[in-house]
């Protein structure tokens, strides 16, 4: 399958179905996943398997570095204990 998410985050998804179900096929930030999943950058960055991600210019300033952007389904399940949190 070449598709987008497949050649990036290894995932059978062809570009179609990405964009029909865009919740669960949702990019995060790093800083987001660190938030939301309550992660530290060990486990984005050290633990195995490693968390695949795709590097994006900044959005908010060109001058700051890039963006690693995580699947969020990837990013949720890569710790056993990762749970949302919920904001209120």
């Amino acid at each position: 399958m070449d598709s987008y998410l497949s050649n990036s985050f290894d995932l059978s998804v062809c570009d179609k179905c990405r964009y029909d179900n865009d919740v669960k096929h949702k990019l995060i930030s790093r800083t987001e996943a660190k938030q939301n999943f309550l992660l530290k950058d060990c486990d984005l960055d050290q633990r195995e398997p490693p968390l695949r991600f795709i590097l994006r210019k900044n959005p908010h300033n060109s001058r700051w570095g890039e963006m690693k952007l995580y699947l969020k389904t990837q990013a949720g399940s890569t710790h056993p204990q990762a749970r949302a949190v919920n904001r209120s």
